[in-house]
């Protein structure tokens, strides 16, 4: 038994992909859900399905309470081994983007909150739980290394929890945990109605502009977050590693 893996965002998309995969190395899952409980609870009976245990638990990953208390509930399977930063930040799963300048201040501070403060809210929570072994992966995009348009707050909430990612692999490595980043470019979930009007035609473009010749999949980003928190991911720490076909460099 490797323990419990808190993952948050974890009731569709790549959030629910990395929970399975999770599961399947071995980890008792917390599944952290916003608003989701239908799809949460339907990724619990997944993971049951694979003789792990699971809990659905509600999280509002802007509030420091509500990613303790995330924790305290995971804590019931287990000691806390890994924690895997995945959650958006939306309430909406549709929302309005608009140009850097343009977008509001409040919507840069709550993108800011959700992937900087949930991270740290996250690691103070889990404690000593963390020590000798744990890991910490908080999921990002290749989007902090180029332009797209009407994706500034999410890319410089991501930026900044990169930054801090590289900053507890120091601190934390010093008592024996890894903290990573796994990065993806276009995903091929729902989630891309967040940054196009038109999903299906931006797809096709990606598709043409990757080597590989396809969009990513859920499963292509998951698959790297399982590397990390498995035993072949052991000394890997403070890195940004991409799963994008590619696309990056074509």
């Amino acid at each position: 038994m490797r323990g419990v893996a808190v993952v948050t965002g974890a009731s569709r998309g790549v959030g629910r992909a990395i929970a399975l995969e999770l599961a399947d190395l071995g980890y008792d899952i917390a599944v952290g859900y916003y608003a989701r409980a239908g799809d949460a609870a339907d990724v619990v009976r997944a993971i049951e399905r694979l003789g792990r245990s699971a809990y659905a638990v509600q999280a509002d990953t802007r509030e420091a309470d509500s990613c303790r208390a995330m924790v305290g509930r995971a804590r019931e399977l287990g000691p806390i081994r890994a924690l895997v930063a995945n959650a958006t930040g939306f309430a909406d799963a549709s929302p309005t983007l608009t140009s850097t300048v343009d977008s509001s201040i409040q919507t840069y501070t709550e993108m800011f909150t959700a992937r900087v403060g949930s991270v740290l809210s996250l690691v103070r929570a889990a404690g000593d739980d963390l020590r000798d072994g744990g890991r910490i992966v908080a999921v990002s995009s290749t989007g902090t290394r180029r332009y797209v348009p009407g994706y500034a707050p999410i890319a410089v909430s991501m930026a900044a929890a990169e930054a801090v990612i590289r900053y507890l692999a120091v601190e934390l490595g010093r008592v024996g945990v890894t903290a990573n980043i796994a990065s993806g470019g276009v995903i091929d979930t729902d989630a891309l109605s967040a940054i196009s009007s038109d999903p299906e035609r931006l797809k096709v473009l990606v598709a043409k502009s990757t080597p590989l010749g396809r969009v990513g999949r859920a499963h292509d980003l998951a698959r790297l977050v399982k590397f990390l928190c498995g035993d072949d991911g052991a000394w890997v720490n403070g890195q940004n590693l991409i799963a994008d076909g590619g696309n990056l460099i074509a």
